[in-house]
């Protein structure tokens, strides 16, 4: 009898070991691919803001054209030489070297040379200077050599008020930190699947066939997300369990949160962005043609927001997103889902509803952002949004439905915005 037992125990931890090891390296390489690439674009973006600030700080600094008098940079007749102020402040908030070229020469830089000094005089790659200087474009790389170092870093056109390319402004950061920084959240979800896969092949001798349907279970659940279904749901069966499978199922639903928050956050407002949106949509549109359930979808977009930004400044615009954000996330709790779709546009997917019963709860949304104001040095700033409203229901394709929602936000701003614009016209 206990020789049957022990092969039964044996038997059961290869039927649960193999697989779970194979998927826990098919959840460590596709998690890793994911956050590099996650984690990549964030810092892409992130250098981005950075670098059109402070070329924007140096335009309103001094104002006027950049040139070259008797060998010293001036703009706007102004010298610049040693005036690294602006520079150095984007160095000390955000960690990132920052650098203003003239064409292809630095001459305002936090890059330091091995011994100490500003690396003024050094030039960029080629491959930068024929990027932004000859054909006029923002030029971003992961491993672009920087004085002689790796950077992740961007470079954008600095432009005279003629148009001319005078120069470059870079913002990067040092290869070596950016991967040290990813290196530690990779290190995170692979010490998470090894202590799943730990977890579940230790109890597996205890429990048999029950252990065995809820590994599987399980597994089901963490292919899902290795295959990109953030949205995935584990059976609450497994949830229950009040024994080490179900902290199995517990710990990875917290893996799934984690790799949701890396790949799907917006970092100023908090919001899942649009990579999620399609998973979400396609889910739907799935059980819609199951259960004939229905849904809708909103395109909103704030009116006028460029002019918030050019009459009190792009942190008062951000603080505007985080107030709008704010108002949508209380008012979608439980009503189904919400993303940041970029810029100032957000797209809310509303639950068993359809475009018709969604229209009162979208005016009350209009209502309550445009009684909520912003207090911005001394002043209080109010918006007012459109909304485009497309009906799920019979749905074969999330990018079309977004497509119809968005043409619906479209016409309610050709037809004079702060208002709310279904399929057949309504709002």
């Amino acid at each position: 009898m206990k020789l049957n037992l022990r092969k039964l125990t044996t038997r059961l931890l290869s039927l649960s070991a193999v697989p779970l090891l194979l998927l826990g390296l098919v959840v460590t390489f596709t998690s890793s691919a994911v956050i590099y690439e996650s984690l990549k674009d964030e810092t892409q973006n992130n250098l981005k803001v950075l670098a059109s600030t402070s070329y924007r700080a140096y335009e309103i600094e001094y104002p006027g054209d950049y040139a070259l008098d008797g060998g010293a940079v001036t703009k706007g007749g102004l010298p610049l030489s040693g005036r690294h102020g602006i520079v150095d402040e984007v160095k000390r908030l955000s960690g990132a070297d920052a650098t203003l070229f003239f064409q292809n020469q630095r001459f305002l830089t936090t890059i330091l040379t091995p011994d100490g000094s500003r690396a003024t005089g050094t030039f960029a790659a080629d491959e930068v200077a024929k990027a932004v200087l000859e054909q006029g474009q923002d030029y971003f790389s992961d491993r672009v050599s920087v004085n002689g170092t790796p950077y992740f870093g961007y470079y954008m056109p600095v432009r005279n008020s003629d148009g001319t390319v005078a120069g470059m402004a870079f913002v990067g950061k040092a290869r070596a930190a950016v991967l040290h920084k990813i290196a530690h959240n990779i290190l995170l979800v692979c010490a998470a699947s090894l202590g799943i896969m730990a977890i579940a092949i230790a109890i597996s001798s205890h429990y048999g066939r029950t252990i065995i349907r809820s590994l599987n279970r399980t597994k089901q659940f963490l292919g899902q997300i290795a295959c990109g279904n953030l949205a995935a749901e584990l059976d609450p069966q497994v949830l229950s369990r009040r024994d080490e499978i179900g902290e199995m199922g517990r710990f990875a639903v917290m893996l799934q949160h984690s790799v949701t928050d890396l790949v799907g956050k917006d970092p100023l407002t908090g919001l899942h962005n649009r990579r999620g949106c399609d998973v979400v949509l396609q889910g739907l549109i799935e059980q819609g043609r199951r259960r004939g359930a229905g849904f809708a979808v909103a395109m909103g977009d704030i009116d006028y927001f460029k002019r918030v930004n050019d009459a009190y400044g792009h942190r008062a615009g951000d603080e505007v997103l985080r107030m709008v954000s704010r108002c949508m996330s209380a008012h979608m709790e439980r009503a189904g889902f919400l993303f940041r779709w970029g810029g100032e546009e957000f797209l809310l997917i509303y639950e068993d509803v359809d475009a018709r019963q969604a229209l009162p709860l979208l005016q009350a949304l209009q209502k309550e952002i445009a009684g909520t104001a912003v207090p911005w040095e001394g002043a209080e700033i109010h918006v007012t949004i459109t909304f485009g409203v497309a009906d799920g229901r019979g749905a074969r394709d999330a990018d079309a439905l977004i497509q119809r929602a968005d043409e619906n936000l479209y016409r309610g701003k050709e037809l004079g915005r702060n208002r709310i614009v279904g399929d057949n016209g309504q709002g």
